[in-house]
């Protein structure tokens, strides 16, 4: 799926994240056979409990996808507001039969209102080729979003924040490689976002309102991204094994359409070890490096849960973060997760960087086994006093 630090993708990205129960899955040793009986009974029912134990289970519902599916949508991230909507899911099955499990091709619409008034629309597909060979994704989506501006370090706008609108429309097109059979991926990205923006006055500072102006009016964004990552997780979903690392080189540039030349380094690394059958860690490094000029909105801002979008934002990020899963009853668990970051301008100005931390627990239920995707919710609070609560399905993390 698509992730960024760019806020023109925040929503796109709450969307698909949501959607991800459907996505490619990579597990090798995922095997659900189909006997003759329960061929019958699917063409009847897909039944959405494990046949095994009667618990609630999605397993045979995912594998067996087909036609429409609604699936509600709710947003909890505090820099829009509490808020929900409904995505309309097609599936189409692969034609061809593979050795292994291969999920089908995915097209859907979605809509979502916050109370903040930030709403967005979107039309998207994921279609793969061959077995897991090549994949597709690709977004057209209209958001309309309304957040906080946090003045990028600005000593008064950092406790004093305003309120900053972007009426956009973004265009989103992906495709990753797998290199033989190996968990190897190459593959790109190009962005196009274009957006008019208004962002509220301060009475009685001229020099911050003469900063601020200047985030007024239209701005495009063009952008292309080669990417490089390795993927040996043992699942999509909720991770127990594996690594997902990477790197993201982003280039917007006027000679396509953007209107600065500027560009972005992300290198990341996800990690997976399990401690002992009902223990699990995770580790997690991201950054950013951001070269150029440019908008103020575009630069990398700290994203862990718990830390409002865009409230520390510079030119350069770099944080750490660890998860620890605990397996309490059967389909049940609860987790414990920590994290540090800094947002800052040069490495001359990392010491005196605002160090950014957040931790927080949560619980989840292990919703489709055969696919390993947790469901859950995570209560996650920040240095600067903050709380949120975050609907969880698969992974935290995506990348």
């Amino acid at each position: 799926m698509i992730t960024s630090e760019k806020l023109k993708v925040v929503l796109v990205v709450a969307l698909i994240t949501v959607f991800q129960f459907a996505l490619f899955s990579q597990d090798k040793k995922l095997e659900i056979k189909e006997t003759k009986t329960n061929k019958t009974q699917n063409k009847k029912k897909i039944s959405l409990r494990d046949p095994q134990t009667g618990a609630i289970d999605i397993s045979n519902m995912i594998y067996n996808a087909k036609g429409f599916l609604p699936i509600p949508l709710v947003i909890t991230e505090p820099a829009v507001g509490y808020g929900g909507g409904l995505a309309i899911l097609y599936f189409q099955p692969q034609k061809k039969k593979y050795d292994r499990y291969v999920p089908p091709n995915i097209y859907g619409a979605a809509g979502l209102a916050t109370q903040n008034k930030t709403w967005a629309v979107s039309l998207f597909g994921l279609y793969v080729w061959g077995p897991d060979r090549v994949r597709y994704l690709g977004v057209v989506a209209r958001p309309v979003i309304n957040i906080k501006y946090y003045g990028n370090n600005n000593e008064y706008l950092s406790d004093n924040p305003v309120q900053f609108n972007l009426n956009s429309w973004t265009v989103i097109q992906r495709v990753q490689v797998r290199v033989k059979k190996m968990q190897l991926f190459v593959g790109g990205s190009y962005v196009f976002f274009t957006t008019e923006n208004s962002i509220d006055t301060i009475p009685g500072k001229p020099i911050i309102n003469e900063i601020l102006n200047n985030l007024n009016g239209k701005s495009t964004l063009s952008m292309i991204q080669p990417i490089i990552n390795w993927d040996s997780r043992n699942t999509i979903f909720t991770p127990t094994k594996g690594i997902n690392a990477g790197i993201e080189f982003s280039y917007n540039a006027t000679w396509l359409g953007g209107d600065e030349n500027f560009y972005k380094l992300n290198p990341y690394f996800l990690g997976y070890q399990p401690i002992s059958k009902k223990i699990f860690s995770g580790w997690r490094f991201d950054a950013s490096f951001m070269f150029g000029d440019p908008p103020l909105y575009a630069l990398p801002f700290i994203q862990l849960r718990g830390v409002p979008i865009m409230q520390y934002q510079s030119n350069n990020t770099m944080l750490v973060e660890t998860e620890w899963r605990f397996v309490v009853y059967k389909r049940w668990s609860v987790d414990a997760f920590t994290g540090m970051g800094k947002a800052f301008k040069d490495f001359s100005a990392f010491g005196d960087a605002t160090l950014v931390y957040n931790y927080g627990l949560g619980f989840r239920y292990l919703l489709a086994d055969k696919f390993g995707m947790d469901i859950g919710i995570d209560f996650a609070w920040s240095n600067n006093g903050e709380f949120a609560f975050y609907l969880i399905v698969g992974s935290a993390w995506n990348k």
